[in-house]
C-alpha cells in the first residue's frame, strides 16, 4: 500500500507532529509504503503559503501519477484545517483514498467560532473524507454530532515501550512540567502553586518546565515568589536530553484546560512516571483516578497542591502508580498496537 502522509513539518514542536514521527520511525511496517510530504512551515504568510503550494503540486503530481492509495492528513485547526481540506478536495476528485486524522485540542471553540460559510466547509471536509480518525471514544461525537453520516474510527496515540519499567520510585526526585507553556496547559496554574508548596517540600525536589512558549510568564512568577533555587526552565527538549529528564522524574504533572490525547502523557507513562492531569477530553480514558494517575478539574489549584503533596510523600503510592502506568500503555498504547490498527484502517478503504 502506497500511503501519503502529511502534517507540518517534521522540525515542528507539537503532539501532531511526534505522533506522525512515530508512524515514520516504526520498524515493522509491513506492505504499508508511507511517503512523507509536511504541508506546513513556521514563516510569514508569504513564507508558509509558498511552502504549501510547492506541497500541493508535489501531492497533486504523485497522484496523478498513481503513487498515492490512501492519503492519510493529519489536522488540527484554522489554517490546518483549511489546508488539509483544499487538499482533500482535489485528491477525491483524483480518486484518491483519504483519511482526515483530528488531533485538535480546540478544535470544537474554532467550529463554534467559525461563520455560517466556513462551518459548511469544516462539515463537508468532514463529509468528503472517507475515514475521519480521532483520538478516543470521547471524542467521536466531535465529528459525529456536525456530520452525523461521516465514517469515524478511535486511534488512540501510541508511543514506543521499553522492554521493563525503568521508573525508580527511590531515586527520582523532580516533578516535571512537559509540553508547550501556556494557559491552555495550564503551566500558570502550577507556576502559582509551586510557591505555596516551596516550604514543606524535600530540597531535593524542583520543578522542570520542559517547553517552549509563554517562557516570561513562568519567569515573573518564579521572580516574584523567589523560586529560583525550585524551578527550572530547561526548554523544548528532544532525544537524548529528553531521556536524561525522564530518568529523574517523579511526576509529569499537565493541568490542562483544553486537549486531545497528550504526547506527553503517553510518554511519561510508558517510562513508569506518575500523572498528575485534568478530566477532560480523552485524558481519562488513560489515566483512572487513583490507579493510573491522579485526575483534578481544570483550574483547581487545590487540588492540584494537594496531588503534587501526595505524590511526593508516598513512596509506594509513586510505585502503584507507576507500575500501572507502565503496564497500561505497554498493552493498549504502544505503537506496535496502534500500526497495526492503523494499517488495517487503510485496508479497509482498498478492499
Amino acid at each position: 500500500m502506497n500511503i501519503l502522509m502529511c502534517c507540518s513539518d517534521l522540525s515542528y514542536k507539537g503532539g501532531m507532529v511526534s505522533v506522525v514521527k512515530g508512524y515514520l520511525d516504526y520498524a515493522d511496517k509491513g506492505d504499508v509504503d508511507i511517503t512523507f510530504v509536511p504541508t506546513h512551515r513556521d514563516g510569514s504568510k508569504a513564507t508558509m503559503a509558498g511552502f504549501f503550494a510547492r506541497a500541493f503540486v508535489r501531492i497533486v503530481r504523485m497522484a496523478r501519477r498513481g503513487e498515492i492509495d490512501v492519503a492519510h492528513l493529519h489536522v488540527s485547526e484554522r489554517g490546518s484545517f483549511v489546508r488539509k481540506g483544499l487538499l482533500l478536495r482535489v485528491l477525491r476528485r483524483l480518486g484518491v483514498k483519504t483519511v482526515l486524522h483530528h488531533h485538535g485540542a480546540e478544535f470544537e471553540q474554532y467550529y463554534a467560532g467559525a461563520s455560517p460559510r466556513h462551518k459548511r466547509f469544516i462539515e463537508r471536509t468532514m463529509r468528503l473524507a472517507d475515514v475521519n480518525i480521532v483520538l478516543s471514544n470521547r471524542l467521536v461525537g466531535m465529528v459525529k454530532d456536525k456530520v452525523p453520516e461521516a465514517r469515524v474510527e478511535v486511534l488512540y496515540n501510541a508511543v514506543a515501550v521499553p522492554a521493563e519499567n525503568p521508573y525508580s520510585p527511590d531515586n527520582a526526585t523532580d516533578v516535571m512540567f512537559l509540553g508547550r507553556i501556556g494557559v491552555r496547559k495550564g503551566a500558570y496554574d502550577l507556576a502559582n502553586v509551586m510557591a505555596g508548596l516551596d516550604p514543606e517540600l524535600p530540597e531535593e525536589v524542583k520543578f522542570l518546565y520542559c517547553g517552549d512558549g509563554e517562557e516570561e510568564g513562568i519567569e515573573t512568577i518564579v521572580d516574584k515568589y523567589g523560586l529560583q533555587h525550585r524551578v527550572r526552565h530547561i526548554g523544548w527538549v528532544d532525544g537524548e536530553a529528553k531521556e536524561g529528564f525522564l530518568a529523574d522524574t517523579m511526576v509529569n504533572v499537565l493541568p490542562s484546560y483544553n486537549e486531545g490525547l497528550p504526547m506527553t502523557i503517553l510518554e511519561t507513562m510508558a517510562r513508569g512516571i506518575p500523572n498528575i492531569s485534568t478530566r477532560i477530553a480523552s485524558i481519562p480514558e488513560v489515566i483512572t483516578d487513583g490507579t493510573t494517575g491522579i485526575l483534578i478539574e481544570p483550574g483547581d489549584t487545590e487540588a492540584l497542591s494537594e496531588a503534587i503533596r501526595r505524590i511526593v510523600a508516598d513512596r509506594g503510592l509513586r510505585a502503584r502508580l507507576s507500575e500501572a502506568s507502565y503496564s497500561l500503555v505497554r498493552d493498549k498504547f504502544s505503537i506496535d498496537t496502534a500500526f497495526a490498527r492503523l494499517a488495517s484502517i487503510y485496508r479497509s478503504l482498498l478492499s
